[in-house]
């Protein structure tokens, strides 16, 4: 009975994929527990493959530097978006309105900057023109 036990559970981590999942979902120190805890729970009679186990790590490894990338892009958008303060902008508005007028403050909303003409929300990659105000 142990040894099924022992068997199910070595089964459930040799997924390559599921284990990415569950890093990009769970964070670093949480992926490095589960991880630990397969290696320690896995069948001795079939361990699990040396190159499975090091693509997790590679995979694990790449998300860590797209989010990295990730974050790095958020902050040259926003330095990118704050240097439009004062400046006057054509384009459209997130419900697709034209827009035309002098940009007065940022906005970020669920993660996404947003340039505010008045009370017109506008993304950054809606506007077409950008002149001195």
């Amino acid at each position: 009975m142990a040894i099924s036990g022992i068997s199910g559970s070595g089964s459930t981590g040799g997924s390559g994929s599921d284990a990415v999942t569950s890093a990009f979902g769970l964070g670093k120190d949480q992926f490095f527990k589960l991880f630990l805890s397969q290696l320690a729970n896995q069948d001795p009679t079939s361990p699990i493959d040396d190159k499975a186990m090091l693509g997790e790590l590679a995979q694990f490894t790449m998300i860590d530097t797209l989010q990295q990338v990730e974050k790095a892009l958020g902050g040259v958008q926003l330095a990118q978006s704050s240097a439009m303060i004062g400046r006057k902008i054509t384009g459209s508005d997130v419900k697709g309105a034209p827009v035309s007028g002098t940009v007065d403050r940022l906005v970020q909303s669920n993660g996404e900057l947003y340039l505010m003409v008045g009370d017109q929300a506008i993304k950054p990659d809606a506007v077409v023109d950008v002149t001195s105000a």
